[in-house]
């Protein structure tokens, strides 16, 4: 199981491939994408421990686009 986080701003292709290169080199994720619009990131984790995934993730997040957050918006199911 996976969640989606809202991203509070719109960002741009080259913000969403750096968000996304820097996530999927962290141990803890099994699978990172961006919607293609830009407004949802899901995020599976390989032991569905999201603390510290999300911890790196805001620090990722800071370091990319600045003024970005991120909000839980619901769970993804795998099939």
């Amino acid at each position: 199981m996976g969640r989606y986080y809202v991203l509070s701003n719109k960002i741009t292709d080259t913000e969403s491939q750096e968000i996304l290169k820097k996530m999927k080199a962290l141990e803890d994720v099994e699978k990172v994408e961006i919607t293609k619009e830009y407004s949802y990131m899901k995020v599976l984790s390989k032991d569905d421990e999201f603390t510290d995934v999300m911890g790196k993730a805001v620090n990722i997040r800071g370091r990319t686009v600045g003024d970005l957050k991120l909000s839980f918006s619901r769970f993804a199911f795998e099939v």
